[in-house]
């Protein structure tokens, strides 16, 4: 508990937490990262699905440099969310499902971008279903983010 509170008291927790701006600011910058990640995410896996035959899977493999700019701002903006909360937030089930959901949404997502770098059009039976579970990460990820505020 004693480094929760130290992270609650360093600068960046105070000003998110402390600040009458802080915690807009950095919360806006987290929702426009997460657009932008979870956004072309769901492009790619959508294409995937099916959706839009005629664009070529391959096309899609130059928005996967955006999504990771949208992570990294995400990442950023989480750990400033963070440490305005941390000894609350550390605790918090649905903080700690949606950190697992990300990481796993990552993993799930990067499978489809190599599929993409790979320079196949060919979409398989389980690229699909990966494209579906991955879509589903997504969803769970960001249900679960919403349910932070509301859950400990």
């Amino acid at each position: 508990m004693e480094t929760l509170f130290w992270l609650e008291d360093s600068f960046i927790g105070t000003t998110v937490s402390s600040t009458m701006w802080g915690y807009p600011i950095v919360l806006s910058l987290h929702a426009i990262g997460m657009a932008t990640m979870v956004g072309i995410a769901m492009m790619l896996t959508i294409r995937v699905l099916g959706f839009a035959p005629n664009i070529p899977v391959t096309a899609m493999t130059p928005y996967w440099h955006v999504a990771v700019g949208g992570f990294v701002l995400n990442l950023l903006s989480g750990t400033a969310l963070f440490l305005g909360g941390a000894s609350e937030l550390f605790f918090n089930w649905a903080f700690r499902a949606k950190l697992v959901l990300v990481v796993l949404g990552l993993m799930l997502t990067w499978r489809l971008v190599r599929i993409c770098i790979a320079r196949s059009d060919d979409v398989s039976l389980a690229h699909r279903r990966l494209a579906g579970v991955a879509m589903a990460t997504w969803i769970a990820a960001i249900i679960s983010g919403r349910l932070i505020g509301y859950l400990a």
